[in-house]
């Protein structure tokens, strides 16, 4: 990466982004619950939750968080030890951070997509809550 593609943020900064996660999360139930709009919205904001919450952890271990949608490659920053409890491979949910949010796609997204999509959301934020907060509760 280049040195533009990357930023080094805060430790307190981790904190201001979970909660942006935590509101990622909120906004993507929220549509999915009002069928409302294009199920890729959905995604996009499930997509958001996942890629803020891993880079919230990279930030409060003092790395430099890159400046990406790719889930794998801001995974990548992170020990093998200490990965979100998601899928190795999630190359597939980027494009709704990039190309879905301009056309429809190859393939037409039903329940069990939107209901898996959120759940690694939910997952993936407990977990990076606990790294950063502790065993404290909080409202997924």
């Amino acid at each position: 990466m280049t040195p533009r593609s990357e930023r080094f943020f805060s430790a307190d900064y981790a904190k201001e982004l979970l909660a942006i996660a935590q509101g990622d999360l909120e906004s993507a139930k929220g549509l999915w619950q009002l069928l409302a709009g294009r199920r890729e919205n959905i995604c996009y904001h499930a997509q958001q939750s996942i890629e803020k919450s891993i880079k919230a952890v990279i930030c409060w271990r003092g790395q430099a968080v890159p400046l990406a949608h790719d889930i794998n490659l801001i995974k990548a920053r992170l020990p093998d030890g200490d990965q979100p409890p998601i899928p190795e491979d999630l190359s597939e949910l980027t494009q709704f951070a990039t190309i879905r949010r301009y056309e429809q796609g190859p393939f037409e997204l039903d329940e069990e997509d939107i209901r898996s999509i959120i759940s690694l959301a939910e997952k993936t934020l407990r977990w990076a809550y606990e790294r950063i907060h502790g065993k404290e509760t909080h409202g997924t």
